[in-house]
């Protein structure tokens, strides 16, 4: 059977979260470009880009060195429709696991955003994506990572919900596992015929304190923890965990 972030990621995704929408990918973008200064004529990475509204806000934002990574080709295909419907041609879309970036010292900007780091089922294979995007940075340059709060999660998790999306009702399950290390979503999406869909998810929550060792021993320099893209502090009431870190070396 392939793993569950193989199963999930595909349209049925988009429904799961309406509210991740155009005008939050450009806030997130305005905050980003104010929290790290990223240059606009140097290559930038989308990491786990998905159906590409980040890509979006980020070239309408002036970016043109582009380049979005994901391993759904159902979602690459959404992203590459709505980056033409703005004659974005010039964004690169790569299909491939991101424990595997295909590029060596490309890029001045990283960024994974919308909690997309922790899906893998085994500590190294995380540490992996870290190494892989250290390879895949330029020496100096930067990366973002947009995360969950492990202590937040876990104080206000929403065992159970139900709610519409596009006429399809769904039934979300949330769950700890009982080393309360991971957060793992149960979502059943059923359409008006009756006919339901099941999908997983389970996201390994790594504390600052573990994200930064992993990053460190990685190679990266410069880690800071944020509670939020604005550049808030961190804290156990933040809602997610930002971190910032260069690869060492000059730009």
């Amino acid at each position: 059977m392939s793993h569950w972030y193989v199963r999930s990621f595909n349209r049925d995704y988009l429904a799961l979260y309406p509210h991740r929408d155009a005008s939050e990918a450009r806030e997130d973008v305005e905050a980003i470009i104010r929290l790290i200064a990223p240059k606009e004529g140097a290559p930038l990475l989308d990491l786990g880009c998905g159906a590409g509204r980040h890509l979006v806000a980020l070239h309408k934002a002036g970016f043109r060195e582009l380049t979005g990574l994901d391993l759904s080709s159902e979602l690459l295909d959404i992203a590459s429709k709505r980056l033409a419907g703005i004659g974005a041609r010039d964004v690169k879309l790569v299909q491939a696991d991101m424990r595997r970036i295909p590029f060596v010292g490309h890029f001045a900007t990283v960024l994974s955003l919308f909690t997309s780091f922790g899906y893998f089922e085994h500590d190294e294979e995380n540490a992996a994506v870290l190494s892989a995007v250290q390879v895949a940075l330029r020496p100096g340059g930067c990366f973002l990572i947009d995360y969950l709060n492990r202590d937040w999660v876990i104080a206000h998790l929403t065992l159970a919900e139900e709610r519409n999306a596009g006429g399809r009702r769904l039934c979300i399950e949330r769950r700890l596992t009982a080393d309360r290390l991971r957060v793992e979503k149960t979502v059943h999406l059923v359409d008006s015929s009756g006919k339901e869909k099941v999908y997983h998810e389970s996201v390994r929550m790594y504390a600052p304190s573990d994200m930064e060792a992993m990053l460190r021993k990685a190679g990266f320099v410069e880690v800071r923890h944020y509670g939020s893209l604005r550049g808030e502090p961190h804290g156990p009431l933040s809602r997610k965990l930002v971190i910032v870190a260069k690869k060492e070396g000059k730009t």
